[in-house]
C-alpha cells in the first residue's frame, strides 16, 4: 500500500481477506459507500489502498458524505506533528490525525469552518480556505487590501507589520487624525479575522467569503479568486457588527449590530447593496449579540450577558436570551425554546443540531464557548469558558438560562 497525503495515522488498512481484492470495488460502488459514512470514516477509507483513494477524492469533490455527520472538535496535539490536525469525533468519542499541507497546522490561527473547510490565517495573517479531506487550499485577498489596512515599514523602508486605521463612518474613509494601531505580522489575523463566513464550498468556483474585522467592527467580503476585499460602506451605519450569517435560500448575507439591528446584505452584484430588515430602535449595547438560522428558516438573535471575575480578568456567561425576527412586524419576539433543538454559539459561526440525531446533546440547551478576542488572543493559557446552557423549569417571561461547565 502507497503512503497517501492526509493519511490518518490512527488508522490501519484492515488485513486482508483470502481470495478478495478488495482494491478492485468499482469506483461507482465506492463513492455511494462513502456517501453513508461519518466523516472520520470517510478519511480512514480513503487510506486503504490508490483506488479507494481516488474515489474517496472524487466523492469529496462531489461534496457527497453522510447527510448527518457527527460534529468534530480540530485541534493540535502536543504529541503529534505540528503538521498534523487531531478530528476528536463527538459521536464516537474516537481521535483521528490528517496531515495537512504547508504552512504547519499547529502555526494557523483557526477562525472557523464551513461545508467541510477550515478557515485559517496563517503567520503573516494571510487568510488560508484549507480541506481536511482533499488537502485543497485556497488563499483569499492578503490583508493589506483591507479597506483600513496598510503595510507598516521601518526608518530603512523595510516591511515589518500592519498599520490598522479607524475609519470614519460620516466620511467612510480613514480617521486621519488617530494614529493607527501598530500591529506585528502575526498580531494581525487577530484583528482581521473576527468572524469568517462562507456562502458556499470554496471549491465550487462560487463562493463569497465574508469578514468582520476590527477597528470598530466593519465588514468586507471577496470572492474566491477575488485580488483584494471589498468594503462594505453602504451609510455610516456600517459599522459595530456583533455576527454575521449566509442564507441559501435568498443568497444574501444578514449581520447583526450591537444594538439589535439587522442588515441584509447583497453581493450578488458589481457593488453591495444594503437593507435594513430590523430597525432596533435603540442605541444601546450592553450584551454580545448573535444572528443564526432556524430549521424552518427564520432569523433568531442570540442575547449573552455576562459577568467578570477575578479583578475583570475572566469573563463569564451568566444569562442567554433568545429573540425570533418578526420580519413581518419588524419586531422581536422571545422565545420559550427551540423545538428540541441543541444551539452552538461562540467563536465561530452560529448553528443548530437535532437532539434525535446526536443524543449525546440536550434538548432546549445552548452550547457557549469563549469568543472574546482578548482572551482567546492574548490569555492563551488563562480560562477558557466551555459551558451548556439549560433552561430554567420555573416559568419566566424571559428564557433565562442557567450556565453549567461542561469542562471544569
Amino acid at each position: 500500500m502507497e503512503q497517501v497525503t492526509g493519511e490518518l495515522l490512527e488508522q490501519e488498512a484492515p488485513p486482508s481477506t483470502p481470495g478478495l481484492d478488495w482494491s478492485q470495488l468499482p469506483a461507482d460502488l465506492l463513492i455511494r459507500i462513502f456517501g453513508t459514512l461519518e466523516i472520520p470514516d470517510i478519511f480512514s477509507s480513503g487510506v486503504v489502498c490508490r483506488s479507494w483513494h481516488a474515489s474517496y477524492l472524487e466523492a469529496r469533490r462531489l461534496g457527497i458524505c453522510s447527510n448527518n455527520p457527527g460534529p468534530c472538535l480540530v485541534f493540535s496535539s502536543s504529541d503529534r506533528d505540528p503538521s498534523v490536525a487531531t478530528l476528536h469525533s463527538l459521536t464516537t468519542g474516537k481521535n483521528y490525525y490528517v496531515t495537512m499541507p504547508d504552512p504547519p497546522f499547529r502555526t494557523r490561527y483557526i477562525v472557523g469552518s464551513s461545508d467541510g473547510w477550515l478557515i485559517t490565517a496563517d503567520e503573516r495573517s494571510n487568510l488560508l480556505l484549507v480541506n481536511p479531506a482533499t488537502q485543497a487550499q485556497i488563499p483569499m485577498p492578503p490583508p493589506e487590501t483591507i479597506a483600513n489596512v496598510r503595510i507598516r515599514c521601518n526608518g530603512e523602508g523595510v516591511p515589518h507589520g500592519y498599520d490598522l486605521f479607524r475609519m470614519d463612518m460620516s466620511s467612510r474613509d480613514f480617521d486621519t487624525e488617530t494614529e493607527p494601531d501598530d500591529l506585528s505580522w502575526e498580531e494581525g489575523r487577530f484583528y482581521f479575522y473576527m468572524r469568517v463566513v462562507l456562502s458556499a464550498d470554496p471549491s465550487s468556483g462560487n463562493c463569497t467569503v465574508m469578514v468582520l474585522h476590527l477597528l470598530r467592527n466593519l465588514l468586507s467580503f471577496a470572492r474566491v479568486g477575488d485580488t483584494h476585499w471589498t468594503f462594505i460602506n453602504v451609510n455610516e451605519l456600517c459599522w459595530n457588527y456583533h455576527d454575521v450569517l449566509y442564507n441559501d435560500d435568498d443568497r444574501l448575507f444578514y449581520a447583526i449590530r450591537g444594538n439589535g439591528d439587522v442588515h441584509a446584505i447583497n453581493t450578488n452584484g458589481p457593488s453591495p447593496i444594503l437593507r435594513v430588515v430590523l430597525d432596533a430602535k435603540n442605541s444601546l449595547v450592553d450584551c454580545a449579540k448573535y444572528i443564526v438560522l432556524s430549521e424552518s428558516g427564520d432569523l433568531l438573535q442570540v442575547w449573552r450577558y455576562h459577568h467578570y471575575l477575578n479583578n475583570n480578568k475572566e469573563r463569564r456567561t451568566s444569562e442567554l436570551v433568545l429573540y425570533k425576527v418578526d420580519l413581518v412586524e419588524h419586531k422581536l419576539v422571545e422565545l420559550k425554546d427551540f423545538e428540541g433543538h441543541a444551539l452552538f454559539i461562540g467563536f465561530n459561526s452560529s448553528f443548530f443540531l437535532r437532539e434525535e440525531d446526536f443524543p449525546m446533546l440536550t434538548p432546549n440547551s445552548v452550547y457557549c464557548t469563549d469568543d472574546t478576542v482578548t482572551y482567546i488572543c492574548y490569555a492563551r493559557f488563562g480560562f477558557r469558558e466551555f459551558y451548556s446552557v439549560t433552561e430554567e423549569t420555573e416559568k419566566r417571561k424571559r428564557m433565562k438560562m442557567i450556565c453549567r461547565p461542561i469542562l471544569g
